[in-house]
């Protein structure tokens, strides 16, 4: 059996969660097995169905009010039990906050191995489970296996494997468990979630993406890009550095360390292109760099390289979007 930890947002299940689900279902197929998910939370009837059209086989409802905000413990006390009795063969969830927060404590707890950051998960020689992920930031992918592990943990990149059409005929069998949770024992717990800036999307999810690096020049030149991101209706993204420097805060910044992202358009302003920037945006659909340095690395893997200053480019980008709105 292969286990799916699933994840919601605001009572919606995450894309992350539903590219985990068909990558399991994918694994299942070739272990001829089939794919259980565990969701946590409150009040989750409703998200049973779009498990089971992108793959799953069985879904449990793990249902406490304890649960409706994410907690490591909460998440650790009931899902531990379920997964024990269940023994599967892989453990899978996205490579989330939620993930980062638990899994490994529940790896030590067990002595089983935990493989973060796949990028694919696959069936190889002797059914024996494959793990691939990237390393030396980005440049080498490498790949794992675990032999004579009885269960293997692993976390999936999100917006790498994209999800899917859902099959709307597939069913999966439905329990229900109210586990027996003590909220009092809990060491963290969250005390509600804010919804995201309704202009901006999570960056693993977003469709298009307008990013910048050192050549912005401060955050002025961040405000600029983010109002070419207002006009393109595109998420606001950047490097490590311009995070590092304030400009831009650390959850919108990309690469291998960050947010690795797959969108159709990624235009990048002022990048230069370090390798773990690079390795975190690789499987964009369409890359389009801006700089004055010809040279720059991210040109090696753009689709269409402008040589040119920003600062003179993406003013006179907002004016032409402008003047084509205002002419529609």
């Amino acid at each position: 059996m292969i286990t799916v930890i699933a994840e919601t947002d605001h009572a919606a299940l995450t894309l992350p969660t539903l590219e985990c689900v068909e990558e399991a279902r994918d694994v299942a197929d070739g272990l001829h097995t089939s794919v259980h998910v565990l969701l946590p939370g409150h009040e989750l009837d409703d998200l049973a169905s779009a498990l089971a059209a992108h793959g799953a086989d069985q879904v449990t409802l793990v249902e406490h009010a304890a649960l409706r905000q994410f907690s490591a413990d909460g998440w650790l006390a009931a899902l531990e039990p379920l997964l024990q009795e269940a023994a599967p063969t892989l453990i899978l969830a996205p490579d989330s906050g939620h993930g980062r927060a638990w899994l490994p404590r529940l790896a030590a707890r067990w002595y089983a191995p935990l493989v973060s950051g796949c990028i694919q998960v696959q069936v190889g020689a002797d059914a024996q489970i494959e793990l691939i992920r990237p390393s030396y930031g980005g440049a080498r992918h490498e790949q794992l296996v675990c032999p004579g592990a009885g269960t293997v943990l692993a976390t999936l990149a999100p917006g790498v494997r994209g999800v899917g059409i859902p099959r709307s005929h597939r069913h999966a069998e439905l329990a229900r468990v109210t586990p027996d949770l003590d909220p009092t024992a809990f060491r963290d717990r969250a005390l509600r979630t804010l919804p995201a800036d309704p202009r901006t999307v999570d960056l693993s999810e977003a469709e298009l993406i307008v990013s910048g690096g050192l050549g912005l020049s401060g955050p002025e030149g961040v405000e600029m890009l983010r109002q070419l991101a207002d006009q393109l209706g595109a998420a606001l993204g950047g490097t490590r550095v311009i995070a590092d420097r304030g400009w831009l805060p650390t959850e919108r910044f990309i690469g291998t360390t960050g947010k690795i992202v797959a969108p159709r358009l990624y235009i990048g302003f002022g990048i230069s292109g370090a390798g773990q920037h690079i390795s975190g945006i690789t499987d964009s659909e369409t890359v389009i760099a801006v700089n004055t340095d010809r040279t720059a690395p991210l040109f090696s893997i753009a689709d269409l390289g402008i040589v040119g200053d920003l600062h003179q480019i993406v003013p006179e980008l907002m004016k032409q979007l402008g003047d084509e709105s205002g002419a529609q």
